[in-house]
């Protein structure tokens, strides 16, 4: 039986197994991460969060404002310093987030019953291409709205 955590016990348990130096094997709910990971199906593999996380890293916080947890890609860094993230899925990007958020890190996935590192080239070329398309379908958008203005 699946047993549904709340987020502090999930945070809890992050925590006891990262001090148990292990990492946490995890089914995520959702479709923000689709196509990469469909939350019927695939599992992350969290590690602890790293001294410097780079664009484009798969990682797991908590929103400051509503204490939901979240798993999205860091896509940008704000002039702040802060960090800018979005789903995989998503083509509106979440802002405010800094590294005190920060949890976790996604080291690996399992989809469709195949397990990828995140250093995979193919994943990394995966994330290439991804950010290519979502960048070329809010251009697309953009200048859709900008037609129907006019």
């Amino acid at each position: 039986m699946i047993e549904r955590l709340s987020n502090d016990e999930f945070v809890a348990l992050l925590e006891d197994t990262f001090g148990r130096g292990q990492e946490l094997i995890f089914t995520p709910s959702g479709t923000s991460m689709l196509p990469l990971l469909d939350g019927k199906r695939d599992k992350v593999t969290f590690s602890p969060k790293p001294e410097r996380v780079r664009k484009y890293d798969v990682l797991f916080y908590r929103r400051p404002s509503t204490g939901q947890l979240v798993l999205h890609r860091l896509v940008s860094f704000d002039k702040s310093g802060g960090y800018i993230f979005s789903g995989d899925g998503q083509y509106y990007f979440e802002y405010g987030i800094v590294y005190d958020d920060i949890l976790a890190i996604m080291s690996a996935f399992t989809r469709k019953g195949r397990q990828h590192s995140v250093d995979d080239l193919s994943y990394r070329v995966y994330i290439r291409f991804m950010m290519m398309r979502k960048l070329l379908r809010i251009a697309a958008s953009k200048a859709r709205r900008m037609i129907k203005k006019k």
